[in-house]
């Protein structure tokens, strides 16, 4: 929302003392300076404006002031500054025939307002709001449209004018009814209802399909002046999926697996491809990997990933999840166990760094890790050897170590928090994997690359998803990354019969992001009619036609929808609530 407008009030003004008469306040207005006078608890203030009265004026003082109405005192409820210069102003006063007088909250006059003065600056303001005004219409790029409460169109910004194909001579100030078929429209909608209308989603025109937002403009007494609607082109979202449903249709049987692994991971948007080339340059050493990203992102993926991109393969991929094991586990666990000393028998246990050979070892969570785990696991980094719990002997270190974490790893170092040893040595290379909600325009290509997997594994058709659920994916947040949106893809795969994903597959969650109002009978919002089309239809109230042809419209269209206003209504291209209006202006209620 913007700042309210400030108003500078004048400072330069004298007050009058009690024992001063007309003569000295005739001085003062000849010296071009404003005085202000307090009588019987009334406070008057006098210009150079003035003069003429007071030079022609020979009684009292008192009585001279008795020819003029108290001006005006304005007390406002915020002030911009400490010094009282200006204020934020919340109505304009009533009278204005004589300067306004400004005081302080104590009752102490600061300042006043001349008529001239604040005209000037609400004139200066409101240019100011209408630069901003203009900036943001030309910014965004959503086709804008507002309308008056008469249905006629005030502001039509270039994005609309190039969606719809309508310049803006032909559509300002001329009711909207007349471009568009008046059911559709979800201004007149908002008009009728006073309802705000939030992420309607339709195919306004052939090949055009929007995100619709409208609500309604309400004055300071609760009325509705008119209406504002955004629309969001979403097309090319919508022919991304037809585009992918039919390839990967046409390709669900026949095509081989791709042979690159990280063809999981790849997608179109920036983030990941930078992710994909560094991750394949790093396959190609043995150097340890550092991961970060939020739980779900894909680390594990991406880790193994780079193992089945490097020379070793074939050799064994191993996971541990440091913060899944318990502290005293954790050592044998990946550095192995030889017990046995008490007992007499010979216990020996292989751990995930001696099992993994010449493969991966990926730790997750590597931030769990304690203090005397972390220097253990750096020496053995550093050495390329390590011992089994409770053995003597070096074991060669031929894993390569690929680590992964929630948090900034170089924080934790900072706060002691973490080895700072341990720290330089994984992080070698370091692999931020961005989280889904920042790389929207991959999730096309993830959701139709998980059907295409969970409809082989289930043997079943390929869904294609509908406009709807391509749409509720794009708005979703995914708080559990590409995790969450593999398990909502198995889900609809599991629960489909057919060869369409609808939204009824989706968890309930999904199903509100897609909520239309429940009110609105109105399926089409803002659909184009062809010129054609609009020759042959009823005609319109126009923007410029006599009050008798206005009435006589009226009529005919009350007569042609048999006596129903608000189809009446949709015929003339106007709100309900308009049509009452202009029937009772007319005398026909």
């Amino acid at each position: 929302m913007f700042n309210n407008e400030q108003i500078q009030i004048d400072k330069k003004w004298t007050p009058l003392q009690p024992q001063h008469d007309r003569d000295d306040l005739l001085r003062l207005l000849e010296t071009k300076v404003a005085v202000w006078v307090e009588h019987e608890q009334d406070l008057y203030v006098f210009t150079e404006a003035d003069l003429r009265f007071w030079r022609h004026w020979q009684g009292e003082l008192s009585d001279g002031l008795n020819c003029f109405e108290p001006s005006s005192v304005l007390k406002p409820t915020v002030w911009c500054d400490d010094e009282h210069s200006c204020i934020v102003l919340e109505h304009v006063p009533s009278r204005l025939h004589r300067p306004v007088i400004i005081v302080s909250a104590e009752g102490i006059p600061q300042g006043w307002l001349s008529a001239e003065g604040l005209a000037v600056q609400l004139l200066r303001q409101k240019q100011r709001a209408e630069s901003y005004l203009d900036a943001l219409l030309d910014t965004v790029t959503d086709a804008v449209t507002a309308v008056d409460g008469d249905g006629t169109v005030i502001c039509w910004n270039d994005m609309a004018a190039q969606m719809y194909g309508i310049p803006h001579e032909r559509i300002i100030g001329r009711t909207i009814g007349e471009h568009f078929e008046p059911e559709s429209l979800m201004l007149l909608h908002v008009l009728d209802k006073g309802r705000k209308v939030r992420n309607m989603y339709h195919q306004s025109s052939a090949g055009t399909h929007v995100l619709i937002n409208a609500s309604p403009i309400i004055d300071g007494a609760g009325t509705i002046v008119g209406g504002l609607a955004s629309e969001q082109d979403i097309t090319h979202l919508v022919k991304l999926n037809q585009e992918l449903s039919t390839a990967q249709a046409s390709i669900h049987e026949t095509l081989p697996r791709s042979s690159d692994p990280f063809t999981m991971m790849d997608g179109q948007s920036h983030s990941i491809s930078k992710v994909v080339r560094i991750g394949k340059k790093v396959a190609e050493l043995s150097t340890p990997v550092l991961l970060y990203g939020e739980t779900g992102s894909g680390k594990e993926q991406l880790a193994r990933a780079i193992h089945l991109a490097g020379a070793y393969a074939e050799a064994p991929f191993l996971s541990v999840n440091c913060g899944a094991i318990p502290s005293g586990l954790l050592d044998s666990e990946l550095f192995g166990f030889i017990g046995g000393t008490y007992s007499g028998q010979d216990i020996q246990e292989a751990g995930k760094l001696e099992q993994a050979g010449e493969g991966t070892l990926f730790l997750n969570e590597i931030d769990r890790l304690t203090p005397d785990m972390q220097n253990k696991l750096c020496r053995a980094l550093k050495n390329r050897t390590f011992r089994r719990y409770g053995g003597q002997e070096e074991l060669p270190l031929h894993a390569r170590l690929i680590a992964a974490s929630r948090y900034n790893l170089e924080e934790l170092v900072a706060s002691g928090q973490f080895s700072s040893e341990l720290y330089y040595a994984l992080g070698v290379v370091t692999i931020v994997v961005p989280p889904l909600r920042e790389r929207r325009e991959d999730i096309a290509i993830l959701v139709h690359m998980y059907l295409r997997e969970f409809a082989m594994q289930y043997h079943k058709p390929l869904p294609k998803p509908t406009p709807d659920v391509i749409l509720a994916f794009a708005r979703h947040d995914w708080p559990g990354n590409v995790a969450e949106l593999r398990a909502v893809i198995e889900r609809c795969v599991i629960l489909s019969d057919g060869d369409e994903l609808n939204p009824e597959m989706l968890p309930d969650s999904f199903q509100k992001l897609l909520h239309y109002p429940s009110s609105a009978s109105i399926h089409v919002p803002i659909q184009r009619v062809s010129p054609d089309e609009q020759a042959t239809q009823h005609q319109g109230l126009k923007a410029r036609i006599s009050d008798e042809e206005e009435k006589q419209r009226i009529e005919d269209a009350i007569r042609k929808a048999s006596g129903n206003k608000s189809i009446a209504a949709r015929m003339l291209g106007i709100s309900r609530g308009t049509l009452y209006n202009k029937m009772s202006k007319h005398g026909m209620d």
